[in-house]
């Protein structure tokens, strides 16, 4: 009976989590599809001024297809017309929804990397931050809600019964929203739990409806439910650091084989949808158990409502946190896939360290000056070396939680040379995007070009293969099951599936 219990576990780990893995992909290939030739012709004819107040109404959009195909219906053109108004109007869609898109991107590019666009007096959420620079961080969340409202509101209307092409519309606009947003909301949420970057200068009130607003509104509209995160990531993940008992822990699973990371994501799918793991943890209680517990009911009595009346939103909402799961699924790979099980709970031995090559090099550089009180020259990091505001630096983050954001060059400089002596796992940044399906199609030479821990190379691709096994003593039972032959085989015909759709794998 386990085991017939196990296998189902596998089999329904393989038909919600490889789908998801193969969606995952596609969406952020159109989301970069959006980088394109075209984007700076987009923003050359719409200027920002204009695109802040004019790309985020873009989505309602999605109500039009029904009436103008109504009159379609109505006049004496037939199907013939039909077809041509159909036309057209998806055409349209897809033409809008790149602008959307391109603003979209425009807005936390600034945020990121061009700050100085931002006015020096500019208050994103309505008052002062109380740090200047956590304005940059502020500006996301503002923007996040600008996107997020018209996404809603049209959520909210359109259903199936409003007709297909007004679904598609909309989901079409739901994922240009949800690629580049699930980061951008990563950055202020993640970093507001650790050091409160959107504090408000005098405002504890408003500070505490932003906050809320984050959490309970932007937060689930992409796939993130009301008070998880924050529980989850503050009361487990960090004093746990992605060890045994660490609620999305990778180590009971062989971090080389796709089939077992889908049995993980299935796991990752059952935790964010109902709490059950986070709510009776051992380190979960009080107040902090009773908000959790209210925010899981909240968001399912909301989204069964909305199912219950056919709006669009209502799936939206599961499908999103689908998707988040097994990005969070996929994420512990890239930050804790590589543990040294004589001690795994610690995070020297469990998390990595994404460094880019300039980073590394002026961290090593001990001649290089730093004025008491001066920016660190990489606090705006350079376009391909960061995006969540230094969150590849994640071993400096699990020994430094509390540590501000703009903190973290100097900490890395200060740091990086004891870590290199300690045999801390330290990545070049250019091995992290192929790093996850390196692992699953056995490209360990790969991956040992991207380490920087001082090895002889001969020894680098035996270490990757020895730190991606499963942990002894606390193995995935129905992960076991995924061992011999067939499921050898099962593991080869997922990763040339992947291959098909990401050509790196």
């Amino acid at each position: 009976m386990k085991k017939a219990a196990g296998l189902a576990v596998v089999c329904a780990g393989v038909v919600v989590t490889f789908p998801l893995l193969i969606l995952i992909e596609l969406i952020g290939r159109y989301d970069r599809f959006s980088y394109g030739r075209h984007a700076p012709a987009i923003r050359r004819i719409l200027p920002w001024r204009y695109a802040t107040y004019l790309a985020p109404v873009l989505p309602l959009y999605a109500l039009v297809p029904p009436y103008v195909l109504g009159l379609a219906d109505s006049s004496h053109g037939g199907g013939l017309l039909r077809v041509l108004m159909w036309a057209a109007l998806a055409l349209t869609v897809l033409a809008l929804a790149e602008v959307y898109s391109v603003c979209l991107h425009r807005e936390a590019y600034i945020a990121a990397f061009e700050p100085w666009s931002l006015a020096a007096g500019y208050a994103p959420l309505g008052a002062p931050p109380r740090r200047f620079a956590d304005r940059r961080l502020q500006h996301l969340a503002r923007v996040q809600l600008v996107y997020c409202v018209p996404l809603v509101i049209t959520a909210s209307t359109v259903g199936p019964g409003t007709g297909l092409l007004s679904c598609l519309t909309l989901f079409l606009f739901l994922i240009k929203y949800l690629a580049p947003a699930w980061i951008d909301f990563e950055a202020y949420f993640h970093w507001d739990m650790h050091c409160q970057v959107l504090d408000l200068d005098g405002r504890p009130l408003l500070t505490s409806f932003w906050r809320t607003l984050s959490d309970w509104v932007m937060g689930p509209m992409i796939g993130s439910l009301p008070r998880f995160y924050a529980t989850e990531h503050l009361v487990i993940h960090h004093p746990e650091n992605a060890g045994p008992d660490d609620i999305h822990s990778p180590l009971p699973y062989d971090r080389s084989r796709v089939l077992e990371f889908c049995v993980f994501g299935l796991k990752t799918c059952f935790i964010m949808l109902t709490s059950g793991k986070v709510a009776f943890h051992r380190r979960c209680r009080g107040s902090r158990q009773a908000l959790l517990v209210l925010g899981m009911t909240a968001f399912w009595a909301v989204t069964v409502y909305l199912v219950v009346m056919d709006r669009f939103l209502g799936y939206w909402l599961i499908g999103a946190a689908l998707y988040r799961a097994v990005n969070t699924a996929k994420a512990q790979y890239v930050w804790h896939g590589l543990s040294d099980p004589r001690n795994p709970r610690h995070p020297k031995a469990g998390t990595i360290l994404w460094l880019p090559q300039e980073h590394l090099v002026a961290a090593l550089d001990s001649d290089a000056p730093h004025a008491e009180g001066s920016a660190p020259a990489t606090e705006v990091p350079s376009f391909g070396t960061d995006w969540a505001f230094y969150d590849n630096y994640h071993l400096i983050h699990h020994l430094h939680p509390r540590a501000h954001f703009t903190e973290y060059p100097e900490l890395l400089r200060r740091t990086v040379p004891g870590l290199l002596d300690w045999g801390c796992v330290v990545m070049k940044l250019s091995a992290y995007d192929t790093f996850v399906f390196d692992c699953w199609s056995g490209n360990y030479e790969r991956i040992a070009q991207g380490l920087v821990t001082p090895m002889d190379k001969d020894l680098r691709s035996s270490f990757i293969r020895e730190r991606l096994a499963p942990l002894p003593g606390h193995r995935s039972y129905s992960a076991a099951l995924c061992q011999g032959r067939f499921g050898q085989a099962v593991d080869s015909a997922l990763v040339r599936g992947l291959r098909l759709v990401v050509p790196s794998a």
